[in-house]
């Protein structure tokens, strides 16, 4: 089945503009730039008691702009972003925005291997790093195997760091030094912006090219979708999801170019910092996953907490089990909306929204963005209505291609339509439902079993706290399910009487054959469970 993009429900456009017109082909920096001029005063950026108002953040971006420039930067050349969710990470990802250099935001909890590798594929000569990370960096550097000329360390008053006598600029002497104008360097909407590494789970890492046009694209969409919620000066998104991550960045960072919101930073994924944050700063948008919400809903502080300043709630990253998504909607009072996408779609691609949403789908595409449901094998007959199959998209916001690997891009890409690798089916009104990835998908005796099924059997367990169920070798079936349960705060339950709870809600040969309890589920930095992880752990016991 295919769709094209639903505007029906997208109610801030004018619905006679021409398919391939919605959004501007203008480069990010305008966008921060109209705020800037516009409502100078109005506050940026908000971390504990720090307050940063559009004018002077924008000053010191381009201070910092400049001052890349000063030191050798030019347009096109990569930028490494290694930093928690500090105020001057979003201001280093301004100023690179300004002059066309391309930003590369990189996990700072990645060991140096995996750092390394990604430095040396885009051959990055300046990093931007948080000074509790910047060792990571001066090894890489020593190590002369990347480009890595200049060391810019950040220095965060909460977490001081000795730099005395190591190779490294500080950031604020480097952006003092810059002077305060706008630069003169020519930005073009198909220029890219960033260079957004997959996660890795599913393979080596791959640098996704993210154009202006791609980045300004994604903030229109997902800033209407905000204003569904409350008028644009009421938005103020609370940033726990690391804005390294390109789900953190768009809804937070990129969402805010074009609504003009407020962000209000928590330093670490701490649920404690969270209520906290919530509590001092009653932010009206929450950007979650899963996990988070999870978490929320099992915290003793909750009840007490402000969580109902939170109007909407933006979930993604992995599937939100139904039972998880109306507990949480019944504590805190807010709307939440299931999305979905990847790294290669600039994030989202199909959404739910306040007015026309259905639970446990991830919505309808975007306008402008189109989606089909091919079989698996070949990736070329379409699915009827209901089918599962793999879900290709075209968009304003696919990517052209990965960084220097046109033979990955080939396989991705093909005749403008991204293949997600990801399973799905959409219902008879236009709703897209994930199934799972197509690499997590388990072949039972020749059946085609979706982790996700018995995830949300086992969720609706009221012992069961967290879920994650993977194939593992079977001499007789091929493969076979093992599903990893963490238990709720005292609760109890036994492999017997999962599986019994099993068999009455799923078929046979769905129903896992191996059940292990254990403390906590692998994840990953934004805490998607990893899927792959668990499995290959399995596999190796063979």
């Amino acid at each position: 089945m295919a769709i094209e993009g639903d505007r029906s429900w997208f109610k801030n456009y004018d619905y006679s503009i021409p398919r391939g017109y919605i959004y501007p082909k203008i480069p990010v920096r305008d966008m921060f730039l109209s705020h800037a001029a516009t409502k100078g005063a109005k506050p940026y950026i908000i971390i504990n008691d720090i307050v940063l108002n559009y004018q002077t953040c924008n000053m010191l971006a381009r201070k910092f702009a400049n001052a890349l420039l000063a030191s050798g930067v030019k347009k096109g050349d990569r930028v490494g972003l290694v930093a928690g969710n500090i105020p001057q990470y979003i201001l280093a990802l301004q100023g690179c925005f300004k002059i066309g250099a391309i930003a590369v935001p990189v996990n700072p909890l990645y060991t140096v291997d995996e750092i390394e590798y990604q430095f040396k594929d885009c051959s990055a000569e300046t990093i931007v790093v948080m000074a509790l990370f910047a060792d990571k960096i001066i090894e890489i550097k020593n190590k002369k195997t990347t480009a890595i000329k200049n060391i810019i360390s950040i220095q965060v008053a909460s977490l001081p760091v000795d730099m005395t006598g190591k190779d490294v600029i500080d950031f604020n002497e480097f952006t003092n030094k810059g002077e305060d104008k706008e630069p003169d360097v020519e930005v073009l909407s198909e220029d890219i912006a960033m260079l957004q590494y997959t996660g890795g789970t599913t393979g080596v890492s791959k640098g996704c090219c993210l154009t202006n046009y791609n980045v300004v694209s994604m903030a229109y969409q997902i800033g209407h979708q905000m204003l569904e919620f409350c008028p644009y000066e009421l938005i103020k998104c609370v940033a726990v999801i690391p804005l390294f991550h390109i789900f953190g960045f768009n809804t937070t960072i990129n969402a805010c170019h074009f609504v003009g919101g407020t962000i209000v930073l928590v330093p670490r994924p701490d649920l404690d910092l969270l209520l906290e944050t919530i509590n001092k700063h009653e932010p009206t948008v929450l950007t979650a996953v899963p996990a988070l919400l999870i978490g929320l809903n099992n915290h003793p502080k909750l009840a007490e907490s402000k969580i109902k300043s939170i109007i909407g709630v933006l979930c993604g990253s992995s599937p939100l089990s139904v039972e998880t998504f109306n507990e949480f909607e019944k504590k805190s009072g807010s709307w939440i909306v299931e999305g979905y996408g990847s790294s290669e779609t600039t994030n989202i691609v199909t959404t739910n929204t306040k007015h026309k949403r259905k639970i446990g789908s991830v919505g309808l595409p975007w306008p402008d963005v189109d989606l089909k449901i091919v079989d698996i094998e070949e990736g070329k007959t379409e699915m009827p209505t209901g089918e599962a199959g793999e879900i290709i998209v075209k968009g304003p916001q696919v990517m052209p291609g990965y960084w220097n690997n046109e033979e990955e891009t080939a396989i991705a890409i093909k005749d403008g339509w991204f293949y997600t690798g990801d399973i799905g089916y959409i219902d008879s009104d236009g709703f897209v439902f994930i199934v799972d990835r197509k690499k997590d998908m388990i072949i039972c005796s020749g059946f085609n079993v979706y982790p996700r099924d018995i995830d949300e059997v086992l969720y609706q367990h009221p012992s069961v706290l967290e879920v994650c169920t993977v194939g593992i070798p079977d001499e007789k079936r091929g493969e076979t399910v093992k599903a990893f349960i963490v238990l709720k705060e005292g609760a109890s339950l036994t492999e017997d009487e999962a599986k019994k709870f099993c068999a009455e809600k799923l078929a046979p040969y769905k129903v896992p054959t191996h059940i292990e309890f254990i403390k906590e589920l692998p994840r990953s930095s934004v805490g998607k469970p990893l899927r792959r992880v668990m499995r290959d752990m399995e596999r190796n016991k063979s």
